[in-house]
């Protein structure tokens, strides 16, 4: 089992040096499980001068419970909000079979935040992502949210061509 996750890792390494359309990549791995007031945040120290698509990547094995997670995604500049979003992403289709690409029981989904996006020209900019998955009728989040074992941002050049 160790020796498959080791290899699969491996593969996804390999995938990602592929990406030359990449201005920013980064992931964040999680221990066990993705804790409720875990925020996550993105350092982005780069100044595109052309619009750009931001994009979410998630990682997810068979204990994730849920067919569709609820994020909370913001971009700061400083203690500045410039937005706020709560994105909702379908993680399995209709007939409970994961979505995303990968083999075994690890599967990535690469999710669309902002497409063709002026991205803000200053300094200290921030993306912070945090869950917001919660039991139907349920205000409360979920504490240790297990299945999700990581998640990354990507700044892409867009694809005007």
């Amino acid at each position: 089992m160790l020796k498959n996750l080791i290899v699969l890792g491996i593969c996804f390494l390999g995938l990602q040096s592929c990406r030359n359309s990449d201005l920013y990549l980064n992931y964040h791995d999680f221990k066990d499980q993705w804790e409720v007031n875990e925020k996550v945040v993105f350092e982005l120290n780069l100044e595109p001068t052309e619009p750009v698509n931001l994009m979410i990547y998630l990682r997810n094995d068979n204990r994730y419970f849920f067919s569709n997670i609820f994020l909370i995604a913001t971009l700061k500049e400083g203690k500045k909000t410039l937005f706020c979003d709560t994105l909702e992403y379908a993680m399995a289709d209709p007939k409970g079979e994961w979505l995303g690409a990968g083999f075994l029981q690890l599967k990535e989904s690469k999710l669309w935040w902002k497409e063709d996006f002026d991205f803000p020209q200053g300094e200290n900019i921030t993306a912070t992502l945090e869950h917001a998955v919660r039991h139907t009728g349920s205000e409360a989040g979920i504490k240790d949210l297990e299945g999700i074992v990581g998640v990354g941002l990507s700044i892409e050049k867009t694809r005007n061509e």
